[in-house]
């Protein structure tokens, strides 16, 4: 499954290409993502969707890693509501993991085996670097969204 980041939808938006693969957005990322279409006075492509609209999304699951993660790191704002899309990002992808190990218990043909994260910020590589250390995450830049 492959989230992508605020980043990566401008840079979608500039670049104006039309995309090979679906990408996923992360609750709180929705949000700050409804700014960028606003700029760019564009609609999101049919290929990147709300991440609660896929099959794999468990509430209950992404509300405990959000309120583990949003604890345990700092650089959040609640005056300007920001920092919230990286602990949006690091709970969904914990979620996923956690849906994922349950559905290769239950079912014979898992969704989805593997979370890849597309995105330029510095700070979020280096909590998903350290959070999901050993998991079986890949990161990438923007540039290699297709």
């Amino acid at each position: 499954m492959n989230l992508i980041d605020t980043n990566g939808v401008h840079y979608v938006f500039t670049k104006n290409f039309a995309l090979q693969n679906n990408y996923y957005l992360a609750p709180d990322v929705e949000e700050e993502v409804e700014m960028t279409q606003i700029i760019h006075g564009k609609g999101l492509p049919a290929r990147i969707s709300k991440i609660i609209k896929s099959g794999n999304f468990d509430e209950a699951i992404y509300l405990k890693h959000y309120s583990d993660i949003l604890n345990k790191y700092g650089g959040r704002s609640f005056y300007n509501m920001t920092g919230f899309g990286d602990v949006s990002i690091l709970a969904a992808t914990l979620m996923l993991i956690e849906v994922s190990v349950k559905q290769k218990l239950t079912q014979l043909f898992p969704n989805f085996e593997q979370v890849t994260i597309y995105t330029d910020d510095n700070g979020l590589i280096k909590k998903i670097k350290k959070e999901l250390a050993g998991k079986n995450i890949l990161l990438r830049p923007s540039t290699d969204i297709s």
